[in-house]
């Protein structure tokens, strides 16, 4: 009799066990695993996403998202998710060089932002445009082998660039060649002819961009006759400043854009998961009214404020602008990297007397030494600003959402908006 009690307590044991590993692989199949940039994509990304969820973001703390490279080892990581997940908008200098690494894994890739309309963004008739590019090329041999054209490829650029920002190319050949004599050629939109550029003289080109250029590569042998070439490629300025036609990349800080951003993710995930559709739904109308909320608190915001001039450390908040009838004084550019003129550090604090501020805007995660020089200079005091891009490591231990963050945005333009 016990040995009878024993064998069923051990099948039932196993049995219980069994189903136990049963449930926790079909949680596992259920999960996505999804990487993202933009801390407000992940914040979204997970409210949507749910128990169907795991999202994580590729930027340490505090990174700034206009810079931030990220290592080849994160770039691995990215090819064992089910998804990655970025804005689309311009915001991440990487995004050209992760697509082409995902292109051949099982991993979902997808633009977010792709069809939200920028500011400064201009439209174009790419069939225009493309016919036009298309012709330059043709009208421009340059006497070199159009055979070879082909076969020397370029790796390393980026999908655009700010201005002052580095280069860092790199031509291999599609097989071994004869020729170690390696030049590079440049040309403008404004010019016809190709100029070879200065100090470039192996497969590895490095320099700075301050305009959009195309460039190639020429291999040529010992005797100087090329052997091999690459096809044109762009480089492409886009300083976010509303010229390039490509637009500004902020979109996050505005609540009816993110709206637009969320949707996108929970169309994004029913592709992934078409069961868990009306789960996905019902959590992204919950963020949406949400949204809605903090637009009529900002509006409220900058309704009652006594001043509507606010000087930023960069230009970020021009979607405040637009909505909102907020006037940013910006001491950097669009791109943190770009540094104020003389004369303009002059307009600054002219304009911070004239309208009498008496704040300077900081971000939690763009650090300016000019914005303090400035910020001295008028006898300011400081506040600070989530532009939503990335977050403190404090404010990831307090357990700080994109709503509870736009409060203490809120928070810190009554106090830098009233006399």
């Amino acid at each position: 009799m016990k040995r009878v009690l024993f064998l069923l307590l051990t099948t039932l044991i196993l049995l219980s066990a069994c189903q136990t590993e049963d449930a926790a692989n079909e949680d596992d199949q259920n999960t996505l695993t999804i990487s993202t940039t933009i801390f407000a994509l992940e914040d979204f990304i997970s409210k949507i996403g749910g128990d169907y969820v795991d999202v994580e973001s590729i930027y340490p703390p505090n990174a700034d998202a206009h810079t931030y490279e990220p290592s080849s080892r994160e770039m691995v990581e990215l090819a064992k998710k089910d998804a990655f997940l970025y804005s689309g908008v311009g915001m991440e200098p990487f995004a050209e060089k992760a697509e082409e690494i995902l292109a051949d894994e099982d991993v979902a890739v997808v633009p977010l932002g792709e069809n939200v309309h920028l500011r400064g963004e201009h439209n174009h008739d790419h069939e225009d445009e493309d016919a036009a590019h298309e012709h330059k090329s043709d009208d421009h041999d340059h006497s070199h082998n159009s055979e070879n054209s082909s076969s020397i490829h370029i790796d390393g650029v980026n999908d655009h660039y700010h201005s002052g920002d580095t280069v860092e190319l790199e031509a291999h050949t599609d097989e071994d060649t004869d020729g170690d004599n390696w030049k590079w050629y440049s040309r403008t939109d404004s010019s016809e002819e190709w100029v070879e550029v200065d100090g470039q003289s192996t497969s590895q080109y490095t320099g700075t961009i301050d305009e959009s250029i195309e460039l190639k590569a020429v291999l040529a042998d010992d005797n100087n006759e090329v052997v091999a070439e690459s096809e044109p490629i762009q480089l492409q300025i886009d300083n976010h400043d509303g010229e390039s036609g490509i637009g500004d990349p902020h979109v996050f800080i505005d609540p009816i854009l993110s709206i637009q951003l969320a949707e996108n993710i929970k169309n994004t995930l029913i592709d992934l998961l078409p069961e868990q559709e009306e789960y996905f739904t019902a959590n992204f109308e919950e963020v949406k009214s949400q949204l809605e909320q903090v637009d009529q608190d900002l509006q409220q915001t900058f309704d009652n404020a006594e001043l509507n001039h606010l000087i930023v450390s960069h230009a970020a908040y021009g979607y405040w602008e637009e909505r909102y009838g907020l006037e940013q004084i910006s001491i950097h550019g669009l791109s943190p990297t770009q540094e104020p003129s003389q004369s303009e550090l002059v307009q600054i604090i002219n304009a911070a007397e004239e309208y009498d501020l008496k704040y300077v805007a900081f971000e939690n995660n763009v650090s300016s030494k000019v914005s303090e020089i400035i910020q001295s200079e008028i006898g300011a005091d400081s506040i600070t600003l989530r532009n939503m891009e990335t977050i403190t490591q404090e404010d990831i231990d307090n357990g700080e959402d994109y709503f509870s963050l736009m409060e203490k945005n809120i928070e810190a333009l009554e106090k830098a908006l009233s006399k």
